[in-house]
């Protein structure tokens, strides 16, 4: 049990707010990045499997009305990140240190991901509650190998993933 708890805090591992991406050189002011927080939430990761899960009606009705109250939580957290995005890459040779205000705004970007993942995580738990045994199972199975395929994230190290 511990290990599945542990592998779901790595699902919802907390990407880093404008980390380590490096502007290419196709990148322009204009052209930005998807935010880091718009990737599918796990329940909505089960609705999507909903075959491979062998969901019923009652089950996907319930796990659409816990991803629609996830959404109505999350929106506002997401309108704040939004606001704290920077207007444009960062040049990392204009400046040597990040100002104050960045440094502000990344501790404050940080705050809303947690608060994203504790959210993602409750409505997780949730939605477990409605599935079998043998559905919790494969679920945790198809959400570690969706984390996997994801790789790093914003602000990971990089490099292959482990053990491949």
């Amino acid at each position: 049990m511990k290990r599945h708890l542990f592998m779901l805090g790595l699902l919802f591992a907390v990407p880093s707010f404008a980390g380590s991406t490096t502007p290419t050189a196709s990148t322009s002011q204009d052209a930005r990045r998807p935010p880091p927080f718009e990737r599918k939430s796990p329940v909505q990761l089960l609705i999507d499997h909903r075959q491979d899960l062998a969901l019923t009606d009652a089950q996907v009705s319930s796990l659409q009305q816990i991803q629609t109250s996830l959404d109505a939580k999350n929106a506002p957290v997401k309108q704040s990140l939004e606001a704290l995005r920077p207007p444009a890459p960062p040049d990392r040779n204009a400046q040597g240190t990040p100002s104050a205000q960045d440094q502000a705004n990344r501790e404050q970007a940080r705050g809303l991901f947690e608060q994203l993942r504790t959210n993602g995580m409750a409505a997780y738990q949730e939605a477990e509650q409605v599935l079998t045994d043998a559905q919790k199972t494969q679920a945790r199975m198809i959400l570690e190998s969706e984390h996997r395929s994801h790789g790093p994230g914003h602000g990971g190290r990089g490099g292959p993933p482990r053990g491949g």
